[in-house]
Order: structure tokens, then C-alpha cells, then sequence
């Protein structure tokens, strides 16, 4: 049976494979670039290492596989961590002192899997000390290490804490000589020491929250007696405590209790940090979508879960079940080690879970926790739902699978490029995390696709085994917000009683936004995070590149915090940059507003589409220059707006867009301008509003998700 022959069937669980033909299938994957194969076929090869019938052999050659690169190495250490033979042991842990960082850190991982290796010890506190994703990695592979000999483990520890001056660092090994289960005395000691590093601190007070015990409690309420950070800390681990008495309760009443989990901060109803950073489309639906099923009479709560400070988390402290929409917020990092960067939230991945377990049985019973995204919160949930009994819903969305296609389908990716993406975004570890939660999950949530079974096999999941436990389900809007936006725009048309124009903010700065010459021009409208998967660089270079767009239209360009941005909006804003010059004329006419409320969204779709006297005209288009939306809810919302849109080819939107009737879909490879002045014409489309609109309002409003949601909810789990 040759390589390309087994790549192309399906594995089942009794399938085996002899050494050399493992190792060709292995070595296909160094010479193609299709590197979605890659993470997929890594995963089933390794479950076929497991039964090998020679292992010791097995070993042998993957070592010798290995060292022909570090993409050698990351491709064949999952294989070699499945098999069963203590030389895997021996070869992995010299993994730990490859020159690579990346291969590092996947032995890291891996070794977690792994019988309790005390040469590893040094290593992997070398990757503690580097934080983020590392630390993370060393820490669940120590701890997993602790039930086998917790005593050894905590004894390195606390000798590495003896000579650790750097203080972020301090903090990680207190976490994790936490999380180990041993010096209780040695917590209590560093948590009071005013002397101590603060981050040490935080994490041992922490760590407190978990241990009973008399002592322990006093400890902490003396901190919490104290009104500053380390009282506001304290406070919470008492919180910990008390939450580890309460009996679970049972179920009274008949309605469902939902809770819904993301991690981005600004998650409240009126989603005022909205395109900022994270917080972006799914923000959004989940603000509208708790409200839905909250007004339903066969769901008694709804509790959403977002990301806030210290003081947003003391505040909203107390939850119920008793109120119908609840909103709670956990702390990602701290002062001693904050969490600015997505890399450096995951080694907080110990204290999301104290919090997440904190809010979820003050308001329990929770009858499911839906879970959506490829990050730390989405591990922390699954974890902290298996340990209280709580099903949990996943919406499986091939994330990161789609950034690494649409890398490699414009050629940006080689082996190299991969291993550096890898480092950067986590690639290999979120595919996972995404693939076993979908496996996993207690209900499975697709998105609509042409066909909606490939998504599965993308994630590794026999449709024939899971697809009654998986449902299609079609994200949905806040119709309402559209309509009211319409209703009030109307009204800017009237006075006040000072005789002033009653103008909306977001209009107003709109309007004072473009230039005087061009203020009879409609606009070319595009929202969402500035993240480069939106492709909002690749909107502005189209519109200034093409000088009959930049003629007729203004182009805005809604999403991301201007004066301080993240990383990751820096990138894009200079990219935005580098396509249209600052100091250039193309630069006129160009708007950046900024993550905006959803109230301000709904008036600025509404606005594209009616134009506003003396300011711009009407017929506006949205563009969304994204190479692959998994759905697109902005797209949805400028339908249901009246708008024309320009959107890709790939993923959600062909399920809903009218190629040359609602929109245009273009695709990967295709000149989005080209594609922006084909969808001018759609505007005078006889009845091509109405059609827009009544789709939206029959298929896609927020109140037939919850519907549909609900019903998955409820039906019964198939094993």
C-alpha cells in the first residue's frame, strides 16, 4: 500500500501500519505545502504509532526521521509520543534542548502525555520561565506529573524559587508549586510577605482559594482586610473557598439555564469596546443572542461570561440563577503578570479556571456551557465543565485551519513560514484543542456549508459516527437593531427645539471626518476587528489602487482601538498605511472610526444605504475583504440594511449571498476591486432590498438562532 493510497482513505480504530510504510506517510508530509494535510494527517498517523508491533524499532527511526529539520521533528513528535516504549520518553525529553523554540515547546506539550521523567525537570522549568504558551505547557505537563510523585516535583520547585530573582517568573512557579497540592505553608508565607514579588503574591493568594483549612482562611482574611490589590485578591480566593462548600443543587425549574463563554473584554449589552482587540463578531452575537433566549419561555437563565479587571470581577461577584440574563466577568492576568498579548493569557490558565468555576456554581444548576473559540477560555470551560458535570455545546469552526488555507493559497506559506506561524499563533496546539473539543462535546454546533459533513472530516470526526450529535446551525442578528437604526435615522431629518439638527455622535464624526470636496461621494463600508484574517488592509489597497473607486466612494473602515492598539491592530493600521500614504493624496476620503457600540454599527449600515444630505449620498456598498468568513454576522446585518455586499467565495456567505442579485462573491485569488465594481451594478436590481431583507428576517434573525439553539439544547445526547 503506497503513501498516497493511505492518505486517501479513512483510518478506523483497528487500523495498523508496518514501521517504513509510517515513515512514508511521514515524509509525504515534508514535500507537499499543504499544510492543513499536515496537522490533520500528524494526528491520525499518531494514533497508528500507538499499535505499532515493533515500538522499540519505531523509536529508532523517528529519531533518525527527525533530524533531517525542525518541521521533521514537529511533524513526526506526536507519532513518537504515542508510542509505547520508554526510549519514546528518553527521545522526546531531548526535544527540550532543540535549537528550534518551537520544537521546544511541542515536547513541552507532548510530554504531558508521558510517564513522570525526572531529567525533564530542568528543561521544562526553562519553559516555565518564558511564559505564555510555554509556561502553560510546562505547567500541565508538571502537574500531570504530580499525581504520580507530587513530593519530588514540589521539592525542585521550591529549590527553583529559592534562586528565582526575575518576578513574573516567580509567579509561574508559584502557580504551579500551587497547583502541585503541596506547601500550603510555603503559600500562606509568600501570599503575606509584603517584601515578596507581587506576582508571587497574586498567584499564591490564588492558589489559596483552592485549600481548606482553617488557617488558610484567617491568612486570607487578613489580606482581604485591607483595601488595595492584594485585599481585592484576597477577596476572590475567599470567594474560591466558599464556592468549593456549596452542596450542588438540583434543578427546579422547567426552563433550560444557559451559560455562554468568551473570553473579550467590553462583553456587556451595549458591547462598548466592540472591534476592539478581541472582542469582534462573536461578541456581538452572544450580547444579542443571551438576550434572545433569555425572553423565551422554555429557558430560565442565560449567564454570559466575558473578560474584565480585578474591579469587574469584584463587582459583578455575586450571580443567580434566578435572574434571567446575567452577565459575569473573569480577570485574565493580574498586575504581577498581565495578559496583554492573546500568547501571554495562556499561562493564566490555573487562575480562568478558578474563575470560571467560581461564577459557574454560584449559578448553578447550568444545564449546558456553549463554548466557541480556539483559546485559553474555551480550555478553561471544557475542563472546569468536565470537573462540575456541565455538558458542554461547541461550535466547531475550522479555526486555525482557515487562516493556515488561506496563507497557503496565496502562496505565503512554506515549511519555514508554517513553523513560524506555528510559533506565533499556536497553530498546531489550537487545531488540536479545536479537533478534541469537537469530538468530545456533548452537542456539536456547524456551521451552514454547501457541505456542512466536510468541516467534519477537516476536524478529524466520522460523520457516520458523530453527525447525529452535530447540528447546522445559522448564526443570527439583531434585526431589531437594524430597524430601529432605520426608524431613528429618519427622524435626524427633524429639529430639535433649539432648532439644531438632532445628529447621532457616530454621524457627526462621521461627517466631520470627510473632506469637503468629496461629501457628495457614497461610501464603501467595512467592519470588524483589526486582525489580518478580516482583510481589512486588502479593502483600502483595493479602493486607493483603483482610481475609479477612489473617484466615486469614501471609504470607511469600522474596528480596532486607534490610540493605543494592540500588536496585531498595529500591524494591520500600517499595512492600511503602507496602502494608502498618510501624507499621499490617495489618503483622502479615507475614514477610520474605530470599534464602535452596536448601536453605532446598526446607524452606520443604515446611514451607507440612505445617504445623509450635504455629507455623503446615498447607495453605499459594504465590502468584506476577508479571503474566508466562517459566516460573516457584519455581512448579515448590511443585508438586512438594504446594502449590496462584496464578500468571499470561501466558507459562509455563499449560503446566504445571491451571487449578482444581494452581492457579489469573490474569490481567494480574484481582484477585489473588480469585484466591488461589478456589485455597483446590483444596486438598481428591481425588488433586491425586499429579498435582502425578508431572508434575513426568515433565516438569520437572532430569534430563529436561539430556536435552533434551543432545540439542540434539548435534545437527547447519542453516544
Amino acid at each position: 500500500m503506497s503513501a498516497i493510497q493511505t492518505d486517501d482513505r479513512k483510518l478506523d480504530a483497528a487500523d495498523t501500519l508496518p514501521n517504513h510504510i509510517l515513515i512514508d506517510e511521514l515524509d509525504s508530509l515534508l514535500t507537499g505545502d499543504d499544510f492543513v494535510r499536515v496537522l490533520r494527517r500528524s494526528s491520525q498517523l499518531a494514533v497508528i504509532s500507538s499499535r505499532s508491533d515493533d515500538p522499540s524499532k519505531l523509536v529508532t527511526e523517528l529519531g533518525i526521521f527527525s533530524q533531517r529539520s525542525a518541521f521533521a521533528s514537529l511533524v513526526s513528535m506526536e507519532s513518537l509520543a504515542e508510542v509505547n516504549h520508554p526510549s519514546a520518553d528518553r527521545q522526546l525529553t531531548q526535544f527540550l534542548t532543540h535549537p528550534t523554540q518551537m520544537v521546544r515547546r511541542h515536547a513541552t506539550w507532548l510530554l504531558g502525555r508521558r510517564a513522570l521523567n525526572a531529567a525533564s525537570f530542568g528543561p521544562l522549568v526553562d519553559q516555565l520561565a518564558l511564559g505564555g504558551m510555554d509556561a502553560m505547557h510546562a505547567h500541565r505537563t508538571l502537574t500531570n506529573w504530580s499525581s504520580t510523585d507530587s513530593q519530588a516535583i514540589n521539592t525542585y520547585l521550591v529549590t527553583a524559587l529559592a534562586g528565582a530573582n526575575d518576578a513574573s517568573f516567580r509567579g509561574r512557579l508559584v502557580d504551579l508549586i500551587g497547583s502541585v497540592g503541596q506547601s500550603t505553608e510555603l503559600l500562606m508565607r509568600v501570599a503575606g510577605d509584603p517584601a515578596e514579588a507581587l506576582a508571587a503574591r497574586i498567584a499564591a493568594i490564588g492558589a489559596l482559594g483552592e485549600r481548606t483549612g482553617s488557617n488558610v482562611q484567617l491568612t486570607l482574611k487578613g489580606l482581604a482586610s485591607v483595601d488595595n490589590l492584594i485585599g481585592g485578591h484576597a477577596t476572590l480566593a475567599l470567594g474560591d473557598l466558599a464556592t468549593l462548600k456549596l452542596p450542588i443543587k438540583n434543578q427546579q425549574n422547567s426552563g433550560l439555564r444557559i451559560a455562554q463563554l468568551v473570553l473579550t473584554a467590553g462583553l456587556d449589552e451595549q458591547l462598548s469596546l466592540g472591534g476592539r482587540g478581541d472582542t469582534g463578531g462573536v461578541a456581538s452575537l452572544l450580547v444579542s443572542l443571551g438576550e434572545a433566549l433569555a425572553r423565551r419561555d422554555d429557558v430560565d437563565s442565560v449567564l454570559t461570561i466575558g473578560r474584565g479587571s480585578l474591579a469587574d470581577t469584584l463587582s459583578q461577584s455575586n450571580h443567580s440563577a434566578d435572574r434571567a440574563l446575567d452577565y459575569a466577568m473573569i480577570a485574565v492576568g493580574d498586575h504581577g503578570r498581565p495578559a496583554q498579548t492573546p500568547d501571554s493569557a495562556w499561562e493564566h490558565l490555573p487562575s480562568v479556571k478558578r474563575g470560571l468555576r467560581r461564577v459557574m456554581q454560584q449559578s448553578s444548576p447550568i444545564d449546558v456551557l456553549h463554548l466557541r473559540m480556539a483559546d485559553v477560555g474555551t480550555l478553561a470551560g471544557a475542563e472546569v465543565a468536565d470537573s462540575l458535570g456541565v455538558p458542554v455545546c461547541f461550535s466547531a469552526a475550522p479555526d486555525p485551519h482557515n487562516v493556515v488555507q488561506s496563507l497557503q493559497s496565496r502562496g505565503e506559506l512554506d515549511r519555514e513560514k508554517f513553523i513560524q506561524l506555528c510559533s506565533k499563533e499556536h497553530v498546531w496546539f489550537r487545531a488540536r484543542l479545536v479537533e478534541r473539543l469537537a469530538q468530545r462535546a456533548d452537542r456539536l454546533i456547524l456551521f451552514p456549508r454547501a457541505k456542512p459533513s466536510e468541516l467534519l472530516e477537516v476536524l478529524g470526526i466520522d460523520s457516520r459516527r458523530y453527525g447525529r450529535r452535530a447540528a447546522v446551525v445559522s448564526e443570527g442578528i439583531d434585526v431589531n437593531l437594524i430597524r430601529r437604526a432605520e426608524a431613528n435615522y429618519n427622524s435626524y431629518e427633524n429639529t430639535d427645539n433649539n432648532g439644531t439638527e438632532a445628529q447621532s455622535d457616530i454621524l457627526h464624526q462621521l461627517a466631520h471626518q470627510i473632506p469637503e470636496g468629496r461629501r457628495e461621494l457614497p461610501l464603501l463600508l467595512s467592519i470588524g476587528r483589526l486582525n489580518p484574517v478580516k482583510g481589512m488592509e486588502r479593502v483600502a489597497k483595493a479602493w486607493a489602487s483603483d482610481p475609479l473607486l477612489h473617484a466615486k466612494y469614501n471609504l470607511v473602515i469600522v474596528g480596532g482601538e486607534l490610540i493605543n492598539p494592540s500588536q496585531t491592530e498595529r500591524k494591520v493600521l500600517d499595512d492600511i498605511d503602507l496602502a494608502v500614504p498618510l501624507k499621499g493624496s490617495l489618503r483622502a476620503g479615507l475614514v477610520l472610526l474605530g470599534g464602535r457600540p452596536r448601536a453605532d454599527i446598526a446607524t452606520l449600515l443604515v446611514a451607507t444605504s440612505k445617504g445623509r444630505e450635504g455629507c455623503w449620498s446615498k447607495d453605499g456598498l459594504y465590502v468584506d475583504g476577508a479571503l474566508k468568513e466562517e459566516f460573516g454576522l457584519a455581512l448579515i446585518e448590511a443585508l438586512a440594511a438594504g446594502l449590496v455586499v462584496v464578500a468571499p467565495s470561501t466558507g459562509g456567505p455563499p449560503t446566504y449571498v445571491t451571487h449578482d442579485d444581494t452581492g457579489i462573491l469573490v474569490d481567494p485569488n480574484a481582484d477585489l476591486a473588480a469585484g466591488i465594481n461589478q456589485a455597483v451594478n446590483l444596486i438598481e436590481i428591481p425588488g433586491r432590498v425586499n429579498r435582502a431583507k425578508t431572508m434575513v428576517e426568515e433565516r438569520y434573525s437572532i430569534e430563529v438562532m436561539a430556536s435552533q439553539l434551543v432545540d439542540v439544547y434539548q435534545s437527547e445526547q447519542v453516544t
